[in-house]
């Protein structure tokens, strides 16, 4: 079985803000802006050819890890990759609002409930049904 991780101590000047990061062998993104460069295939290889710049796009939370995701603007490469104490909490709480902005402006389809019905290409208006009970179990 081959190791997919190499730890590699690199520092380096952020990309986007310009920023002077001290890497510790597990950083990979800049702690101001979050974002990357795309240079590994696997974490540490430096094997990627591509070196665009890997921006946030995602936010999740785990129970004892934020994750942060970033996709590359070049490729278009995503890659999920844990947070540090060092990353700016503020620039975090931003990502993760424009990715919950974006994924509710990106459906088709947008339910108002207070005004009655849905509005969307397929939308036949009032509530969806609920499916019938058929008596079992209860």
């Amino acid at each position: 079985m081959t190791r997919r991780f190499t730890r590699t101590t690199e520092d380096f000047v952020c990309l986007v803000c310009g920023a002077a990061v001290r890497g510790d062998g597990y950083t990979n993104h800049c702690p101001s802006c979050l974002c990357s460069r795309h240079v590994d295939v696997h974490p540490g290889d430096r094997a990627a050819g591509c070196g665009g710049v890997m921006r946030p796009v995602a936010v999740e939370t785990r129970t004892h890890d934020v994750i942060l995701t970033h996709a590359c603007e070049r490729c278009g490469h995503r890659r999920r990759n844990r947070t540090a104490p060092a990353d700016d909490r503020d620039a975090l709480l931003a990502v993760a609002a424009a990715a919950a902005q974006a994924a509710v402006f990106s459906t088709t389809e947008v339910a108002f409930p207070e005004m009655g019905s849905p509005v969307g290409p397929d939308s036949a208006g009032g509530r969806p049904r609920r499916r019938a009970r058929t008596g079992r179990g209860r």
